[in-house]
């Protein structure tokens, strides 16, 4: 877990997971700079604990990733904290077909490579809904 900003009452909160580093702080910059408190995380392991800490008004999530992969978390996110599935954005270099064991099924995917306005528009729409 690694704080991308500092603490700022009432800012949003967002969760960026993801073993790709590069990808990983990319999206923390992103987010940080749409005005999110960002954390990141390097797998799901990491994901779980930062869930168990903070609360968060988004999440990003690969899929593949050491220890606990992106299904682990959803299934964590679907049993003790449904209320963010909805503000949920998985962001994977799989096909669709990748997602179809997970239900509910995932709203809102970003496949990799991803545009930069595509994830905040994604972002945006997670906290409004």
């Amino acid at each position: 877990m690694s704080d991308e900003g500092e603490a700022n009452d009432g800012a949003r909160r967002a969760l960026v997971v993801d073993d790709d580093a590069a990808i990983r702080i990319l999206v923390s910059r992103i987010l940080s700079r749409r005005g999110f408190l960002v954390d990141a995380a390097a797998d799901g392991a990491e994901a779980i604990e930062d869930l168990l800490e903070h609360d968060y008004d988004l999440v990003t999530l690969d899929l593949m990733m050491p220890r606990i992969d992106g299904y682990g978390v959803v299934k964590y996110l679907q049993e003790h904290q449904p209320e963010l599935f909805n503000r949920l954005i998985v962001m994977t270099a799989f096909s669709p077909h990748a997602l179809e064991k997970i239900c509910p099924p995932v709203v809102r995917i970003i496949h990799k490579p991803f545009e930069i306005d595509e994830l905040v528009r994604e972002a945006e729409e997670a906290i409004a809904s």
